[in-house]
């Protein structure tokens, strides 16, 4: 591992003002809160380096560590009833990127009412950029794995394209009724691309 993506990055220290002694503290609220955000950006050095932390993460109801959950089951392992039960967990957990993937997902499945509801969670017509931020840390995360289109997901972004005349290929400008479809046409775009 390169010195530019290794754990300690992304450790916070903060100055010795700030130090509390922690050899009494909870470790369920350690593994509970603890950030994550290092594998949520290389989700397979949890799946092999570090398996058992992630076990403790999971145990103790990390958001992160479900969400890292998972991707790892359902685009790695291909236990889609597995990985969506951790994304949509990650997501009761208030997980951004948890809200935006089960959204997602959901919209590729076909369940429409149900993915517009987790990604109107993350209030996208007030703020788009949280929805952007979460495109972005999706992409990152599956960079590594190969292969993750299937044809229903096509399907369903077909139906979803709206009858109004919307600018389709402008992100920065999105509607009621073209939101949900610009985000599954920017997934299945990146899912045709990987294979």
């Amino acid at each position: 591992m390169g010195s530019d993506k290794s754990v300690n990055n992304y450790i916070d220290i903060s100055d010795s003002s700030d130090y509390e002694d922690y050899s009494n503290s909870d470790p369920t609220s350690y593994f509970r809160n603890i950030s994550l955000r290092y594998f949520v950006a290389e989700p397979f050095e949890m799946l092999t380096k570090h398996a058992r932390f992630k076990e403790l993460c999971l145990e103790n109801d990390n958001p992160e560590a479900h969400y890292i959950e998972g991707l790892l089951q359902y685009f790695v392992h291909k236990e889609k009833r597995k990985g969506l039960f951790h994304i949509r967990h990650s997501a009761t957990l208030n997980n951004t990127n948890g809200m935006y993937l089960y959204g997602l997902l959901m919209l590729a499945l076909g369940h429409y009412p149900k993915g517009k509801k987790y990604l109107d969670k993350l209030q996208w017509k007030e703020k788009l950029s949280t929805s952007d931020h979460c495109w972005e840390s999706f992409k990152n995360s599956l960079s590594s794995i190969p292969a993750i289109m299937k044809n229903r997901y096509y399907e369903n972004m077909v139906n979803l394209k709206p009858e109004r005349q919307c600018d389709l290929d402008n992100m920065a400008e999105v509607c009621k009724h073209c939101y949900y479809f610009k985000r599954l046409n920017q997934f299945v775009q990146f899912a045709i691309n990987k294979e």
